[in-house]
């Protein structure tokens, strides 16, 4: 045995058996294995994305908008030109007021405002209203569910609507609630029973030597961390690394085993939460679209091809603002965009 190695009383001294039901909780253990990699993949590509994301995307998306609000002005000044016809000008007004409303919706411009107001002949906050307004009724008209309503009868309505009614039929019985409590609190007296093993083991203030001491300050750290979480399996696992000849089981018998199994059920589901939660703040914080596949490891990649489209729309920008340069150009850009709603 090393000196990392405690030997802990009280977990019976020799290796005992795989327990019946082991190989479901092996089952648990390897999916919480992955969770948890998940999670450390998520935090471990946040940096190096936030980096390649600030300092070549956010630039090329500025300079987008640099071109598209260049490319309403233009068009806003193509009103001048003596040369072009009724349909014409009507086909630029259109495309001002699309496009300005377009930029406005991505962030505030007083010019913008203005072009706007000139062209679609309202200000952008009727616009705006209108918007919300069609869009709360689409939302309506799909669900059944008034957007306005306070959030706690939408959810109550979307419970209903989606499977979490609250029927008679439906209602838990009164002994459900007390049996998933009483299993609860034996997981809770399981952990806890583990973890005092542990810290009356762990415990510094027992040990005389120093660096054995600090060593025991470290474990006695994780342990605190997964007791005061409810988490069973980092207590396992601190127990078999402290001391591994007594095997993974240390003696459980098969209602341990079933007990611990559904103590990490609860793990895994928590864990799983940690994931989903961890790719939408990802997903919320860099505006990438919920429709797009993204998992950690292809999060640069997807990232890349992002930055190369986006390089590409700008020199499109830039060859399509040289196009509309003229008169003649922009006549012929515009009989390009022409449709039966100019004529």
């Amino acid at each position: 045995m090393s000196e990392l190695q405690i030997p802990l009383a009280g977990f019976g001294p020799d290796p005992a058996p795989p327990p019946k039901g082991h190989k479901a909780f092996d089952r648990l253990v390897k999916k919480i294995e992955e969770a948890r990699k998940s999670l450390e993949a998520w935090a471990a590509v946040l940096a190096p994305y936030q980096e390649k994301y600030t300092k070549e995307l956010l630039p090329l998306h500025a300079t987008c908008r640099t071109l598209r609000i260049g490319f309403v002005r233009r068009l806003d000044e193509a009103q001048n030109d003596k040369g072009l016809s009724q349909t014409e000008r009507r086909g630029v007004k259109m495309l001002v007021a699309e496009l300005a409303a377009s930029l406005l919706a991505e962030g505030d411009d007083r010019e913008l405002r203005a072009l706007y107001k000139r062209h679609a002949r309202q200000d952008y906050e009727e616009h705006e209203a209108e918007v919300r307004k069609a869009a709360a009724a689409a939302f309506e008209e799909t669900y059944g569910i008034d957007p306005e309503a306070p959030i706690e009868e939408i959810l109550r309505q979307a419970a209903e609507q989606f499977g979490g009614g609250t029927d008679q039929d439906d209602a838990p019985t009164r002994h459900t609630p007390s049996k998933a409590e009483a299993e609860h609190r034996r997981i809770r007296e399981s952990i806890r029973a583990l973890y005092r093993k542990l810290a009356s083991a762990l415990h510094p203030d027992r040990e005389p030597d120093p660096d054995k001491r600090d060593h025991k300050t470290v474990l006695m750290q994780r342990a605190n961390h997964a007791y005061e979480n409810e988490r069973l399996l980092p207590l396992l696992e601190l127990r078999r690394e402290l001391d591994p000849g007594q095997g993974p089981w240390a003696g459980e018998d098969e209602e341990a085993v079933k007990l611990y199994t559904k103590a990490l059920r609860h793990e895994l589901d928590a864990l799983e939460d940690e994931v989903m939660i961890a790719e939408a703040d990802f997903r919320m914080r860099f505006a990438i679209d919920p429709m797009v596949t993204l998992t950690p490891r292809n999060a640069l990649r997807t990232l890349a091809t992002e930055i190369a489209e986006t390089r590409a729309m700008a020199d499109s920008l830039k060859a399509e603002l040289t196009d509309i340069a003229d008169l003649p150009s922009l006549k012929r850009w515009l009989r390009v965009l022409r449709d039966g709603d100019w004529a």
